[in-house]
């Protein structure tokens, strides 16, 4: 009896290592998304910490220099928050690009599978009626020389 041997196996076999590379990728986009939501909020905290600074300050005596230089600090602070903000927002896209990325690969590599399924199946059918036509051809022989004996016997 021959083994199964499925003639798309290495085409399977890639789809298997893209899904794993795009699992990966898309893991690796998660930790990033998620540095970048982290540096969101530090830059956040940042800006309340110097505007309470700020408020603190005041409240002893206001000082025109040092007025100007929280100023200028949270212009400065504000900028940064706004590009840690459009961080967070490419990172959230390039998660949401490699999770369509992956979804693709999986469909792929499931549909490869499938036919693997299919052809195992057909594969199974096929050995199935080897073996009947066998035994039946075994049964046969066996039935024929059952029946010259009993005639050579009568005779």
């Amino acid at each position: 009896m021959a083994r199964f041997k499925f003639k798309l196996e290495t085409v399977l076999k890639v789809k298997t290592r893209v899904e794993d590379l795009r699992k990966r990728a898309l893991q690796m986009a998660e930790v990033k998304r998620q540095q970048a939501k982290n540096e969101l909020l530090q830059r956040q905290n940042a800006v309340q910490d110097t505007i309470q600074t700020y408020r603190q300050s005041c409240q002893q005596k206001l000082d025109l220099f040092q007025a100007t230089n929280y100023h200028k600090f949270l212009i400065w602070q504000n900028k940064q928050v706004e590009l840690a903000n459009q961080s967070l927002k490419f990172c959230e896209n390039k998660v949401v690009q490699t999770r369509e990325q992956l979804l693709e690969a999986s469909k792929e590599k499931k549909t490869v599978e499938k036919l693997k399924e299919k052809a195992l199946v057909a594969y199974k059918a096929e050995e199935l009626n080897r073996e009947i036509q066998f035994l039946d051809e075994l049964g046969t022989g066996r039935f024929t020389r059952n029946s010259e004996n009993k005639e050579d016997s009568q005779l």
